[in-house]
């Protein structure tokens, strides 16, 4: 079994380190460490609630005093930020000429309110960031095949986002909800430059071989997607 799927795009760059952990490592900071050389202490995680926030890691940010969140963005090296996901959508960013990193987790509460918009609107704000510096890795998430959601989701969506989010509806069924192709959409609404995207198109819900899914079966455990610059 793979233990970490890795984006084409982001291993172009050698002082980055990044991945999608699979349930071979899932969340287990001390197997990831291990596998990707580092220490446990060096990486970092946040306490996720399906919300709009993100964090700014600096210099002096300590492990306690991270907020509730869905993102993370920082500058800093040799500390690696992660998001955990189980069918939701896990976004690592790279801005190589400012030289920072970001990762997001991206379920549909926080997409509609605005997690992705938040996240990059904050590093071209705020930390020299340009969008079209940007380069995206999107991992496994689950698929709209499989993701059959109520009327009322898509109209909150439409109203936030209007035609950005993508669903199919078929005759007397409930809409699905494409999550993957909503997060594409939104990125390239932002500017995205469209070869700078990575897609790890692999469906959390079908590959029970390698990927915990919330939908599939419902429990605490998740995959683990990260991203650190080494010094």
């Amino acid at each position: 079994m793979e233990k970490i799927i890795t984006a084409s795009n982001l291993s172009d760059f050698p002082r980055l380190i990044h991945g999608f952990t699979t349930k071979e490592l899932s969340n287990d900071y001390d197997l990831i460490s291990q596998e990707i050389g580092v220490l446990p202490s060096q990486i970092y995680a946040l306490k996720q609630i399906h919300s709009n926030q993100f964090v700014c890691f600096e210099k002096d940010t300590e492990l306690a005093d991270l907020p509730q969140a869905d993102a993370f963005v920082t500058r800093q090296r040799d500390v690696f930020l992660g998001v955990k996901t189980a069918d939701c959508v896990p976004i690592l960013i790279y801005e190589d000429i400012a030289e920072v990193v970001a990762a997001i987790h991206a379920g549909y509460k926080g997409m509609h309110d605005g997690i992705i918009n938040n996240t990059i609107h904050f590093m071209c704000d705020n930390m020299g960031c340009k969008i079209e510096n940007m380069f995206f890795a999107i991992g496994p998430c689950i698929t709209a095949k499989h993701y059959e959601v109520g009327p009322e989701i898509i109209e909150t969506f439409q109203q936030r986002i209007g035609k950005q989010v993508a669903y199919y509806q078929n005759t007397n069924e409930r809409p699905h909800l494409d999550l993957r192709q909503t997060t594409t959409n939104i990125l390239e609404g932002l500017g995205m430059h469209p070869e700078h995207v990575s897609h790890i198109d692999m469906c959390t819900y079908e590959r029970d071989d390698l990927f915990y899914s919330h939908r599939r079966e419902p429990q605490k455990k998740r995959q683990f997607s990260f991203i650190g610059m080494i010094s």
